[in-house]
């Protein structure tokens, strides 16, 4: 796995699409993207709005000397599950097979993105740096997200997401090999009465099975992974 062509920065600033030109020196790192079928990008919702409202939206393959940015054509928001789709043309990325069984405590789990991605390197005028960092911890639990039936089931795990981490996709080490088993989507803070716990919120991959895309023309599960459409069930914690 090249991890610089598995996560992608999610930028926002100015640009041509007519043009494919975008200026990723003045561009402004909101968060990570990942690649799930051909032109087809993955990222948390959040991360995709904040990045809408800034400017321009684009995802750019960082790769040392193979540096790649492109502009994104078209995008659906799916908020109940805190993920958007992003269609981003000519755009190359690795692209991971998806593990959509469920893990239990204690599984090790993996993530790279742009967690606080773009830093200045020095002196006024100086190049920007561009940092991929990783995570490794385990999963703590499986459950609704917030606790709520409506929401849809995901996993804590051990690893607190800082800005710029949301939407990249949470690996299962296999061997040598990375699998995609959720997506990353937040920083979150349980409280009980006076005591707080610090955690990370990831989506269980699963769940993409179930979106319908205008994009793709379908659902993900048919068109994207060529598994059967999962049916409509009752979510619970």
């Amino acid at each position: 796995m090249n991890p610089h062509a598995v996560n992608l920065a999610v930028v926002a600033g100015c640009g041509d699409a007519k043009a494919n030109l975008f200026d990723l020196a003045r561009g402004e790192f909101h968060g990570t993207a990942f690649c799930i079928a051909r032109d087809l990008f993955i990222t948390a919702a959040h991360v995709y709005e904040a990045a809408a409202s800034y400017g321009e939206v684009a995802l750019s393959r960082l790769t040392p000397g193979r540096q790649q940015t492109q502009t994104v054509r078209e995008f659906e928001v799916f908020p109940d599950i805190d993920i958007a789709l992003l269609r981003c043309p000519n755009l190359w990325a690795e692209i991971l097979p998806f593990n959509f069984d469920p893990l239990y405590y204690l599984t090790d789990v993996v993530a790279l993105g742009f967690a606080f991605g773009l830093e200045l390197s020095g002196e006024e005028g100086e190049s920007h740096v561009h940092q991929l960092r990783a995570f490794k911890g385990h999963v703590m639990t499986r459950r609704a997200l917030s606790m709520v039936p409506s929401m849809p089931p995901g996993y804590e795990v051990s690893f607190v997401p800082p800005p710029g981490l949301s939407g990249s996709p949470l690996l299962l080490p296999q061997g040598n090999q990375f699998v995609v088993t959720g997506v990353v989507l937040k920083h979150h803070t349980a409280e009980l009465e006076e005591r707080k716990m610090d955690l990370g919120l990831a989506l269980d991959a699963v769940e993409l099975l179930a979106i319908d895309s205008t994009i793709v023309g379908g659902s993900l599960a048919e068109r994207v992974f060529g598994r059967p459409k999962p049916t409509p069930r009752t979510r619970r914690p």
